[in-house]
């Protein structure tokens, strides 16, 4: 399974994700959503429900050795970082982040997580699993949700 931006509150002994929870403390600390550069790039993502659901599928159904991207939708991390500020009452405004201040920040993998592009579509699950997510939005869950996790 190669899940993409995984968001949803899940229910192991770790129930948040790591990217978005990461710019809301960025926010708060900021006062500001920031996002990397223009924070134009796009990442896909997945409800951690549907990623769940998905590898039941695949345990009941695929054949050894298959390989499955998981998406339901993409965004991109200016969109993100907007609903980030909305949710934490900081309104609409976002700020560019130089990608020297953010790998300062966060570490080299800032540029990865938070300055590339992550684009996969789940053809392939959805065919051949019969994978229909259905877990809530991405914005709705960050304007919903106290951690936006």
């Amino acid at each position: 399974m190669r899940p993409s931006l995984i968001y949803g509150r899940g229910r192991g002994l770790n129930p948040n994700s790591l990217q978005l929870p990461t710019l809301i403390k960025v926010a708060r600390q900021f006062g500001v959503p920031r996002h990397v550069r223009r924070g134009l790039n796009v990442w896909s993502h997945v409800h951690i429900d549907d990623v769940v659901e998905a590898y039941v599928l695949a345990i009941a159904h695929a054949p050894a050795g298959s390989l499955f991207y998981l998406e339901n939708g993409e965004a991109s991390w200016r969109d993100m970082a907007r609903a980030i500020g909305q949710a934490l009452g900081l309104g609409e405004e976002t700020r560019e982040w130089p990608l020297s201040d953010a790998v300062r920040s966060l570490g080299p993998g800032a540029l990865t997580s938070y300055g590339s592009n992550s684009r996969v579509r789940s053809f392939k699950a959805r065919k051949m699993l019969g994978w229909q997510p259905s877990g809530p939005d991405l914005f709705y869950v960050i304007r919903t949700s106290s951690t936006a996790s």
